[in-house]
């Protein structure tokens, strides 16, 4: 349901693992569960999500099923303590959310891809998968990423019966407000089988909806349309049919700003479902490695607030935020940086900063390189050949911002093998951006010499040493030049934007094709 929004609901997503692991001591006490929930309710943060079930095993509680063991792994051990005493974790963590004002949800892992974190502490899997081998999903694709996982095919009633009754036994022991269904893993059905077998997922959605009545269903899923339906999950009917109340699409690991969120907007518009766009710590896998794993900046997360406001969302869920909680000011201030995000006024008080670049880039894993483990290739880029100008290329973005309402935004393209000396025809959406607008750096890989200068038409301009760049990488990457120029407001479309960019006159001596896969824009405030 898609209307102008003030503010965002903030959903915090907590693994079976990283918070036991890095955050919670060991032994656990009831205190350090409140405590925990008192941080997370001091930060903002709306709805608190659990994940207590993920590879057949339970965490923060013991089934009352034989099928069902507890996690084996070492982290889920300090829990035991508390167990056994007859504490129940999960129970403590909902009751201290309720005495805070807080909603709790149980998240269930449907099918997930960590089975050989498990092998690797020298345990089996769960019980229930290794048992069944001929539940299994056994045939991947061409990538050594998909022989990490063990994954259940959701082709067999018997699986999806062993999901239904853990769900089922969680909503019917504890107080939950409801439920979270992650479908980030690797597959459900076998390879090109997931859109002919989809409707198999979607009848268990529907005996979900049956058992839980008016008990929220929410679903993770991933960033496209497209992605779901080809594995089987048939989000659009699961909207349609009111079989969930809110959709989170987010990539597996990274904080895309390519994700088509208009499309998801259109998808529960005039609906009683929410869109629920995901904060991830990273923009890219390139980021990542380059920035080595500095988390986003608090200008990013504004930028991905700001355009879920846009697009109509509801909320926003917070995932994977644990993963640098080793970088300054760890946790828990690093929490409540937070807070901001759900107040469109303080987001559109903040510096707002977008980083388009290739989600995947150098991820081979999966097959080809750049895909992911839907076999999407995520890693966008426009080529000019240097061969024979002039060669074109375009760029997409989406942005949703007011010029009219702020002090300045400015667009930079950062071109690998790009020099200052290639001339270059910039347009946005068919506008052509003056050349003596645009200002340069000179290529990396050229000394600094802070007294070089350019002519541009009649005009000198400094063209400044590329010395910004921080890359923490051993195998470091092509020399490069950045363009940046500032935007106006009459250039650009609320929504997808194109930047075309011609090579009118290549650099002398230069040979290699000029690769454009980073654009960035930053928007301050008056």
């Amino acid at each position: 349901m898609n209307t102008t929004q003030q503010s965002l609901q903030l959903l915090y997503i907590s693994d079976p693992s990283s918070i036991a692991l890095n955050h919670l001591p060991d032994p656990v006490t009831e205190s350090d569960l409140r405590r925990w929930m008192d941080t997370v309710a001091d930060a903002g943060i709306d709805t608190f999500c659990q994940e207590v079930f993920s590879q057949g095993w339970t965490a923060y509680f013991r089934s009352g099923s034989a099928d069902y063991e507890y996690d084996q792994r070492r982290q889920h051990q300090r829990f035991l303590p508390l167990l056994e005493a007859g504490t129940v974790p999960l129970q403590v963590l909902a009751d201290q959310c309720h005495q805070r004002g807080l909603r709790f949800t149980a998240g269930f892992r449907m099918n997930d891809g960590h089975a050989h974190q498990a092998r690797a502490q020298g345990l089996s899997i769960a019980r229930f998968i290794e048992r069944h081998p001929e539940l299994q999903l056994t045939d991947f694709p061409e990538g050594e990423y998909y022989k990490l996982s063990e994954p259940l095919d959701f082709s067999h009633a018997a699986v999806r019966d062993f999901t239904f009754r853990i769900i089922e036994e969680v909503v019917d022991r504890f107080a939950v407000d409801g439920i979270e269904l992650c479908f980030r893993d690797h597959a459900y059905f076998p390879p090109n089988c997931g859109t002919e077998r989809g409707q198999l997922m979607t009848e268990l959605m529907q005996r979900l909806r049956q058992h839980l009545g008016v008990v929220p269903i929410g679903v993770r899923v991933f960033s496209t349309i497209e992605e779901c339906v080809h594995l089987g999950l048939d989000v659009p009917t699961w909207v349609k049919d009111d079989l969930i109340d809110y959709v989170s699409p987010q990539d597996t690991m990274y904080n895309d700003f390519h994700l088509p969120l208009q499309q998801w907007a259109a998808v529960t518009d005039s609906v009683e479902c929410a869109l629920v766009p995901t904060l991830l710590p990273w923009t890219s896998l390139r980021s990542r490695g380059r920035l080595d794993q500095i988390p986003l900046s608090e200008a990013n997360a504004r930028a991905l607030a700001h355009t879920s406001l846009a697009v109509g969302a509801e909320g926003l869920a917070i995932y994977n935020h644990f993963c640098t909680y080793w970088h300054a000011p760890f946790y828990p201030q690093h929490l409540f940086a937070l807070r901001q995000l759900s107040d469109a006024a303080r987001v559109a008080a903040g510096d707002r900063h977008y980083v388009f670049d290739p989600t995947w880039d150098r991820m081979t894993g999966f097959g080809r390189e750049g895909a992911t483990s839907t076999g999407t290739l995520k890693a966008p880029r426009l080529v000019l050949e240097r061969g024979r100008p002039p060669s074109t290329g375009e760029y997409l973005f989406c942005l949703y911002e007011d010029l009219q309402a702020v002090a300045g935004a400015t667009l930079l393209f950062r071109g690998f093998h790009l020099t200052e000396n290639d001339q270059l025809e910039v347009r946005i959406n068919g506008h052509l951006v003056p050349e003596e607008d645009i200002r340069r750096t000179r290529a990396s890989d050229v000394p600094p010499d802070w007294d070089h200068t350019m002519s541009v038409g009649d005009r000198r301009f400094k063209a400044i040493p590329e010395q910004g760049r921080i890359d923490f990488r051993e195998e470091g990457e092509p020399p490069f030049s950045t363009r940046w120029f500032s935007l106006e407001e009459s250039w650009l479309i609320q929504g997808e934007n194109r930047l075309a960019l011609t090579l009118a006159v290549s650099a002398p001596g230069a040979e290699d094709s000029i690769e454009i896969d980073e654009v960035e824009v930053w928007v301050s405030p008056r």
